[in-house]
C-alpha cells in the first residue's frame, strides 16, 4: 500500500484512488468537523406534481420570499426577533402563518375557494411554520421525512395529512395543516410535499396599484384593488418585489384627486382597533368626507331642529306660565268686568311667543347638529 501522501487529493481536491481500487477522502473532508448530513429517498409518487406560473421572475420572487420566510423563523425561534414583528405573526397558534400571509400578500384571501385536489407541491413555493421544532427535534428524521413525504399524507381520511392553499396565479402555497413539517422535509433535502391542494384565486396584476406616501413623518406602502379598497403594506420588503414580479407597477405618488393621505391615516387608525391587517374603502371615505364638509357648513334652523341643547326649564315655565298668571293677576283686579278678554289675550300672546321662539328658525346652526 502506498504511503498517505503519494495517494493524497491533487490540486483540484478530487480523491485519488490508490492501487487497490479504494479512493480515498479529500483533505478537505477530513477536516471538515460538520455532521454528515442525511440523504432521504423519498418513495415514489403516484400524486401530480404542481407547475408554477412560466415567469421565471415571479418562481424567483415566491422563492426568496419562502426563504426570507424560513429565516425569520429561525430568528424566532432562537428568540432573536422578540416583540420586532407583528403580533398576529406568532400570537395565534395555529393562524400565525395564515396571518403573515394576509400581511405580506395584500388581498389574498381563502374565503373564496377552488377544486381541491391531492398532489406533490414543491417545497421551493411553499411556506411553513418552522419555529415550533426542527430536524434537531427529531430522534429518526430519516424515517420520519420518508413517512410525511408518502402520498399518503395527502389522504383525506388518512393519518397526519396535509392541506395547502395555493394562489395560483401567484405560484406561492402556504400550508394549512401541516405547517411545521415544511421546513423539517425542506432540511432533509425533500423537494416536495404530499398534500391535498386547494386553489385560491387573486386579483390580476392591473387590478392592483402601489403608492408611496408619508403620513405624519412616517413612509408608507399602499396598496389599492380597482381604484377602491386600501391596505397598509406592513412588510413592504417583503411584498414588493413579489408584485412587482407578477407585474404591479412600481410605488407612484399618491393621486391628487384622492383623498388626502392624513384623512386616508386618520380612516386607518380608526378602523384599526388593535388588528395588523385593515382595509378603507375609498368610495365610502369620499362620501363620508363630503358628508361631513356638508355638515359643516351654516342653515338657518329652529330651537326644535336642534338635538344639541337642552331647556332652562325653570326659565321657560316662569316665562311663559308665571309671567302670564301674574299678568292675568293684574288684569283680573284693575278691570273687573274684562277679565276674560284680559286672560284670553295673555294666554294668545305668550303661546304665540313661546310656538314662535320653539319653531321660527331665527338661529344659526352647523348641519351636523341639526335633527
Amino acid at each position: 500500500m502506498q504511503p498517505l501522501a503519494n495517494t493524497s487529493s491533487s490540486a483540484a481536491g478530487e480523491p485519488l484512488p490508490d492501487p487497490a481500487g479504494t479512493v480515498l477522502p479529500t483533505v478537505e473532508a477530513l477536516l471538515d468537523e460538520s455532521p454528515p448530513r442525511e440523504e432521504v429517498v423519498a418513495p415514489a409518487s403516484r400524486l401530480p406534481l404542481l407547475a408554477p406560473p412560466s415567469n421565471i421572475m415571479l418562481q424567483s420572487a415566491v422563492a426568496r420570499l419562502v426563504e426570507q420566510k424560513d429565516g425569520i423563523d429561525a430568528l424566532v425561534r432562537d428568540g432573536l426577533l422578540a416583540g420586532l414583528l407583528p403580533a398576529a405573526w406568532n400570537a395565534v397558534p395555529g393562524n400565525e402563518l395564515r396571518a403573515f400571509v394576509a400581511s405580506v400578500v395584500p388581498f389574498a384571501s381563502d374565503a373564496v375557494r377552488g377544486d381541491t385536489v391531492p398532489a406533490q407541491v414543491p417545497l421551493k413555493f411553499l411556506l411553513g411554520q418552522s419555529h415550533r421544532w426542527g430536524r434537531n427535534e427529531v430522534n429518526e428524521p430519516k424515517s420520519l421525512a420518508v413517512y410525511l413525504a408518502a402520498d399518503e399524507r395527502a389522504s383525506a381520511g388518512g393519518s397526519d395529512p396535509a392541506e395547502v392553499m395555493l394562489l395560483a396565479p401567484l405560484g406561492l402555497a402556504w400550508a394549512h395543516q401541516g405547517r411545521s413539517r415544511v421546513g423539517f422535509l425542506r432540511a432533509m433535502g425533500v423537494a416536495t410535499m404530499a398534500a391535498r391542494v386547494t386553489t385560491l384565486p387573486y386579483p390580476e396584476a392591473s387590478q392592483l396599484a402601489l403608492y408611496q406616501v408619508t403620513v405624519d413623518g412616517v413612509s408608507q406602502v399602499w396598496c389599492v384593488r380597482d381604484n377602491q379598497r386600501l391596505r397598509v403594506l406592513t412588510a413592504a420588503s417583503l411584498t414588493l418585489p413579489l408584485l412587482t414580479a407578477y407585474g404591479v407597477a412600481a410605488p407612484q405618488s399618491w393621486p391628487a384627486q384622492w383623498p388626502d393621505p392624513l384623512e386616508v391615516g386618520a380612516e386607518l387608525a380608526q378602523l384599526r382597533g388593535g388588528r395588523d391587517v385593515v382595509e378603507v374603502d375609498l368610495v365610502k371615505l369620499v362620501d363620508k368626507i363630503r358628508r361631513g364638509k356638508a355638515g359643516e357648513a351654516w342653515a338657518s334652523a329652529s330651537l326644535m331642529q336642534l338635538h344639541t341643547w337642552v331647556p332652562r326649564w325653570r326659565f321657560f315655565l316662569a316665562s311663559f306660565i308665571g309671567l302670564p298668571a301674574a299678568l292675568l293677576l293684574i288684569a283680573a283686579l284693575a278691570l273687573p268686568g274684562q277679565i276674560e278678554v284680559a286672560a284670553v289675550a295673555a294666554a294668545l300672546g305668550f303661546a304665540g311667543g313661546a310656538i314662535a321662539a320653539l319653531a321660527a328658525p331665527w338661529i344659526y346652526a352647523r348641519r351636523k347638529h341639526l335633527s
